[in-house]
């Protein structure tokens, strides 16, 4: 099959091989997206530098996937999907959204596991039990989580198979929950036309609340990245702790929303670097208060068992789970 798989983001970019199916993925490598010009460079640099043949491509895009020319939302890279493929000289390729890849990446985790919050089957797939909760066996899974953007999608458990569903949830507007988001809100949109939930709930999420407060409080900003405010947050710094804390909230409330929405009560899975991180820190806001904040379907949400995964390589396992999908057959270019 020799497969190159790809997890790329809007910061990152996760490389591997699969020489076929049964393979383990092998040859992994992670980029820096600024380093290349474009994606083409980051490919041809990744198959160079470890001498492969490549006759396929699936790649897990931040961004939607469904026409031919691809553009990154949160990176400066693009390209047409055609054009890619000639340049690799391979015979097929496929692009699907990050979060249905990463959905996918948990093919093995419930097709072996009936009994999936078993503290050992959660070891094994590097999966963290953030909330217990009851099973429903037939319903969806809610993957999210906040990176460069925020990552949303479903999966749907189909003819004993996994059917992902693809989305850009993290650019629905920004819903306030409390007195002080409706100001952060209102400061914001002061600043830009739009607000999706993304400018609040992701890594620029976290600076544009550090910065909010560093204005409410009128004091001097310490901090500019997102990985300064967070490592500054788990240190103590009082403004860093509060922004990331709001975040976390914020999240909860996202998370409420798109389990009513999805009506995901099998589990929902949080996925991406910033909620490893900032771990600590859900169990000091009020992520677990916010979550069942639903008036007469509490109940309906807070049941639902919450998992975190740290795996870092999840979005390429996904990515070649894709490839091996009967969803994405007539998808592949």
């Amino acid at each position: 099959m020799k497969l190159l798989v790809a997890d790329i983001g809007g910061t990152n970019a996760r490389f591997g091989y699969q020489k076929n199916k049964e393979s383990e993925i092998e040859h992994i490598e992670f980029f820096n997206c600024v380093d290349f010009k474009n994606i083409d460079h980051a490919v041809l640099h990744y198959i160079s530098k470890n001498q492969l043949v490549v006759d396929n491509l699936s790649l897990s895009i931040a961004g939607p996937c469904e026409d031919n020319l691809i553009k990154f939302t949160n990176n400066h890279w693009f390209f047409k999907k055609n054009e890619l493929l000639k340049k690799i000289g391979g015979n097929s390729l496929l692009a699907v959204n990050d979060f249905a890849a990463q959905g996918l990446g948990f093919t093995s985790f419930f097709k072996n596991n009936l009994n999936f919050l078993d503290k050992k089957v959660l070891k094994d797939h590097k999966l963290y039990l953030l909330k217990s909760g009851k099973i429903i066996d037939n319903s969806n899974v809610l993957i999210t989580g906040p990176g460069t953007g925020l990552g949303v999608s479903t999966l749907l458990f189909h003819n004993n198979g996994l059917l992902p569903i693809q989305g850009e949830g993290g650019n629905v507007n920004f819903s306030p929950a409390t007195k002080l988001e409706i100001d952060l809100l209102k400061w914001l949109a002061d600043k830009m036309n739009y607000v999706p939930t993304e400018e609040v709930l992701s890594g620029r999420g976290l600076v544009n609340i550090y910065n909010y407060f560093v204005a409410k409080k009128k004091c001097f900003s310490q901090f500019s990245t997102a990985e300064e405010i967070g490592q500054a947050a788990i240190n103590g710094d009082i403004i860093s702790k509060d922004a990331a804390k709001l975040m976390i909230e914020i999240f909860a409330t996202s998370i409420a929303n798109n389990i009513l929405i999805t009506g995901s009560q099998k589990c929902v899975i949080i996925c991406g670097g910033i909620s490893v991180k900032l771990h600590d820190l859900f169990f000091e806001s009020r992520f677990f208060e916010r979550l069942k904040s639903k008036g007469r379907y509490q109940e309906y949400v807070d049941k639902v068992p919450i998992l975190l995964s740290y795996d870092k390589n999840n979005g390429l396992k996904g990515a070649a789970e894709a490839f091996y999908n009967p969803f994405f057959k007539n998808k592949t270019f």
